[in-house]
């Protein structure tokens, strides 16, 4: 399973960003910022892969300073592997 964690440095650009996803119908949720990322403010927001360019293109049109990057998680066997996009 794989999904994309976009990371920002803060909690309010975080939260500010998920409710714009959610207006346009993105499906997204909060979550804690996995310490594999080794960036942000402790939270994330989660969305499909599949979203990918629609995200990015949101993150850049609401021109969000604290962006910290875009991550990509996927589970292996059990383990979890973080990998910047």
């Amino acid at each position: 399973m794989e999904y994309l964690i976009v990371a920002f440095r803060s909690r309010e650009h975080t939260v500010k960003f998920y409710n714009f996803l959610k207006s346009v119908g993105v499906s997204s949720e909060i979550i804690n910022t996995p310490k594999e990322a080794g960036v942000g403010c402790g939270l994330s927001v989660k969305t499909k892969k599949t979203d990918f360019y629609l995200v990015k293109r949101a993150v850049f049109h609401l021109n969000l300073s604290s962006f910290a990057g875009f991550f990509l998680s996927s589970f292996v066997g059990g383990k979890r592997t973080i990998k910047t996009i």
